[in-house]
């Protein structure tokens, strides 16, 4: 018996997976079984009615373990449209961990369905707004990225609008001209302060915050993924981030993060001592280049009051608070 079910947790899971979702099953035995083995702890439920097998859903970022969960309401729910940040996550951009629950639907008939902690329902009636994005129906990149702009704020709402325009390839003013057609007062506002300081070159929702806070503390706005060649192996290094100061002194900030570390694809398959060991490399030739180098995690980036003095202390030049980046 142990046998058959864990051949057949087998099967859903390698069916699930093909499919790039959760296990769901219309049998009720098996839903049974499913239930009884949470109970054991061998599977997980990461949603009401879907399971998991736990060493292949720990293999998978939270962002992707949401992007399944959508895909498997979508086959529970055919007639949901996505919109906010759930169908800014199945369109690609960088939505913060924090903002991936609950799920954001459109209410097709307002005061019919109710919100709760899981699914919050709004009202958008134009139909030509939708699309098929990743295997569901969601409302258009466009209408995606001004519903988000106007609703966070505005470190979360750049870390959107840069990936928006990474991802599709569209200019700044592409969305500009969107927001301004389609949105009014406040809803406009909001939405253009984040889209007016967007920039493609930002390479994740991190560097994205990170420069928002710049912003807003009325920092220079640094540049973005500048090549700096490594003049002693050859080839080139690309800083995060990078100012020229009014002496000329050039600096270079570089933002620290887990994923460097731990993310296969971006170790390259090299051990964390290795890794340590070529960033320690990277910066002894950036230093070479007559580049100032100044380290920061994300954790420096929340706690405003250190981040401002860190980067006070390298001399990057401040002038008048701009909340919210206006």
């Amino acid at each position: 018996m142990r046998t058959t079910t864990h051949k057949l947790i087998e099967d859903l899971q390698h069916e699930a997976d093909e499919n790039r979702r959760c296990i769901i099953s219309d049998d009720k035995k098996q839903v049974r079984l499913l239930y009884r083995q949470r109970r054991l702890g061998t599977i997980d439920s990461p949603w009401p009615g879907m399971f998991v097998t736990l060493d292949a859903w720990q293999m998978i970022k939270p962002d992707e373990r949401m992007r399944r969960i959508v895909r498997t309401l979508a086959v529970r729910h055919p007639s949901w449209v996505f919109c906010g940040l759930t169908a800014a996550l199945m369109h690609g951009l960088q939505v913060h961990y924090d903002d991936l629950r609950p799920v954001h639907v459109v209410e097709h008939d307002p005061g019919h369905g109710k919100n709760s902690e899981l699914v919050v329902r709004h009202v958008l009636p134009d139909r030509s707004e939708f699309s098929l994005v990743d295997g569901v129906l969601a409302t258009t990149l466009e209408r995606t990225v001004m519903d988000c702009l106007a609703s966070l704020d505005f470190p979360r709402g750049l870390a959107i609008a840069d990936s928006a325009l990474r991802v599709s390839g569209k200019s700044r003013k592409h969305f500009i001209d969107y927001i301004k057609t389609h949105a009014t007062g406040e809803v406009c506002n909001r939405a253009l302060d984040a889209m007016a300081w967007a920039d493609a070159r930002a390479a994740n929702g991190g560097e994205s915050v990170a420069r928002a806070v710049m912003i807003e503390q009325g920092f220079m706005v640094p540049d973005l993924q500048v090549m700096v060649p490594n003049a002693l192996e050859g080839g080139v290094y690309y800083t995060d981030f990078q100012w020229t100061l009014p002496d000329g002194t050039r600096v270079a900030g570089e933002l620290d993060g887990l994923d460097k570390y731990l993310d296969p694809n971006m170790t390259g398959g090299r051990s964390i001592a290795r890794v340590m060991s070529d960033e320690r490399r990277r910066e002894s030739r950036l230093g070479a280049s007559d580049l100032k180098v100044v380290r920061f995690s994300y954790e420096d980036v929340l706690d405003t009051e250190r981040f401002v003095q860190l980067l006070m202390l390298y001399g990057i030049p401040r002038g008048k608070a701009r909340p919210r980046g206006r």
